[in-house]
């Protein structure tokens, strides 16, 4: 058995656009054989969930690891705070207010 933990925030932490690629690639995912939706973005494993998504740190928890191009700035920052904390999964939520310790984008 592994043990890890989740980084949760609000979806206002990533930037809009960004944010509304992620939500549309969600909703245009076809269902695997599983029943698992397929959500294809570059870079990063993507899993819906109820009241947003989550993202896979790993792309983030490289020593070596640079930001992709496809992920803005305030993206990677969160995913790399995530994976140094130990999270293997951020989970970007509607519900969750959004902090005064990263940036938002209402």
């Amino acid at each position: 058995m592994r043990e890890t933990s989740l980084f949760t925030c609000s979806t206002f932490h990533l930037p809009i656009a960004e944010r509304e690629v992620i939500e549309q690639m969600i909703r245009a995912s076809s269902r695997n054989e599983e029943g698992r939706l397929e959500v294809r973005y570059p870079d990063l494993v993507i899993e819906s969930h109820l009241d947003g998504f989550f993202v896979h740190s790993s792309v983030a928890g490289w020593a070596s690891a640079e930001r992709p191009e496809a992920i803005s700035p305030a993206f990677w920052a969160i995913l790399v705070f995530a994976a140094e904390a130990g999270a293997s999964w951020v989970s970007f939520d509607r519900e969750v207010p959004a902090s005064e310790d990263w940036p938002s984008f209402p």
